[in-house]
């Protein structure tokens, strides 16, 4: 249905998202709303409320699904099995993926074709995984990372990480977006846009500028919204906090031969009919499943879970399994780090606490026997600081942590260290010092 709501209201003005609003779309070569009223669908080229007349942004920075394509899709199955509809999407989201670039896990498909429907679905989700392509030049990262963003929720392929337009594809606009540069930390770092980047992975995530110190207080301040689904593609390692906001793809070399450009227009007749499913399921939830695992990796996973459970329930196990693989992938790697280096010199430490209190100097020493250069206490006291333990003094005065036999089981097992002490060799009760 075609209205192009001509009334007149008080006040104009620009917005990308409201209520009932399915997406942007082209109609009569400009920027347009579809909305959803009911199970019937709308184009508007401005939307009216009780006091105010909206319209479309003038101009976005990615490629308009058509609105008389959305129009016949939705109509075409909005009558069919919901389950028969998703699944076929689904498949054919599979096959796109593998049309475009060979990735290291079979699973992995799965991985881009549940991410790529959980950004049409963003208001029943709180978290969106980030999804980094890791590798050095020439390994199909930006091929792979333009298949996700042209056919993703009002995609947006950026080369840079500039900090005017990332506040505003976030707030304004609520862009998925695909950052490929060289060194995406180091990027972000350089445009003081690391705070826009890092708050894209989780609904309600603010971030402040100070606009018009002039002002004074409470005046000066616009906090931008950032939430956003995002794929990243760099040739440099990221940043450990960037990190555990979603997952890194390190991509290998290739012999096949991908002959299809990898384009906007290529890739919009698939948009479109994510555009008419986003159309189905506005307003719904996802399926309520447990977290596929406790810690932040099954927060921002969970979401693709919940899209595979709804449109392809075969690949869960397929899914699944990709996720133990990668939880077992992290706890090897926490294993090296050198918070594992410290939790298993303390196991091994035990003889001597005294009165309670354990030397950071001699878990320091045992550290630096294993390490090809030497850290200070301080340095070692920092870290079991952020670890959680308690300070403590011994009785020359010298740093100490409290032993606590609980806490050193649990983060043993956290860095995934088979050793653990035996509760009957528990030394002296704590006693602080």
């Amino acid at each position: 249905m075609l209205n192009t709501n001509h009334s007149r209201s008080p006040q104009v003005t620009y917005t990308a998202y409201f209520d009932g609003l399915v997406d942007l779309v082209e109609f009569k070569g400009h920027p347009a709303f579809l909305v959803k009223e009911g199970n019937e669908l709308t184009v508007y080229e401005r939307y009216s409320f009780d006091q105010e007349t909206i319209l479309p942004p003038p101009e976005v920075p990615w490629r308009l699904p058509r609105a008389q394509e959305v129009l016949r899709i939705y109509n075409a199955e909005v009558s069919l099995a919901p389950n028969v509809v998703d699944a076929a999407l689904y498949d054919e989201l599979l096959q796109h993926h593998r049309a475009i670039s060979e990735l290291p896990d079979e699973a992995q498909y799965d991985l881009l074709a549940a991410w790529v429907m959980h950004t049409y679905m963003l208001e029943a989700v709180r978290f969106s995984p980030i999804i980094c392509f890791y590798s050095v030049a020439e390994r199909g990262k930006t091929r792979t990372g333009q298949g996700m963003i042209f056919v993703a929720y009002r995609g947006f392929h950026a080369t840079s990480l500039r900090e005017a337009y990332l506040l505003r594809i976030g707030h304004d606009l609520g862009c998925s977006l695909f950052a490929d540069v060289k060194d995406v930390w180091q990027t972000a770092l350089q445009n003081q846009s690391q705070d826009a980047l890092l708050g894209r992975f989780m609904k309600g995530m603010k971030v402040p500028r100070v606009l018009n110190p002039d002002k004074g207080s409470f005046k000066d301040t616009k906090y931008y919204t950032v939430f956003g689904p995002t794929v990243l593609a760099t040739n440099e390692p990221i940043d450990d906090t960037l990190e555990t906001r979603g997952l890194t793809i390190s991509m290998l070399p290739t012999e096949k031969n991908f002959e299809n450009e990898v384009t906007e227009d290529i890739c919009l007749p698939l948009r479109e009919r994510l555009v008419a499913f986003r159309a189905r399921h506005l307003g719904k939830q996802l399926p309520d499943i447990r977290k596929p695992d406790k810690g932040r990796l099954g927060d921002v996973l969970k979401p693709l879970h919940q899209v595979i459970r709804l449109a392809r329930p075969e690949r869960e196990e397929i899914f699944v399994e990709y996720v133990s693989r990668v939880m077992q992938e992290k706890r090897n790697e926490r294993a090296l780090s050198l918070e594992a280096q410290i939790i298993e010199a303390i196991l091994g430490l035990d003889y001597a606490v005294v009165n309670g209190a354990l030397p950071v100097m001699a878990i320091t020493a045992l550290v630096n026997t294993v390490r090809e250069y030497t850290l200070t206490p301080t340095k070692i006291g920092r870290v079991l600081g952020a670890l959680g333990f308690q300070k403590a003094k011994t009785a020359n005065g010298s740093s100490a942590i409290l032993w606590d036999l609980s806490r050193i089981n649990k983060l043993a097992r956290s860095f995934g260290l088979g050793k653990e002490p035996d509760a009957s060799e528990t030394p002296e009760p704590p006693v602080a010092g």
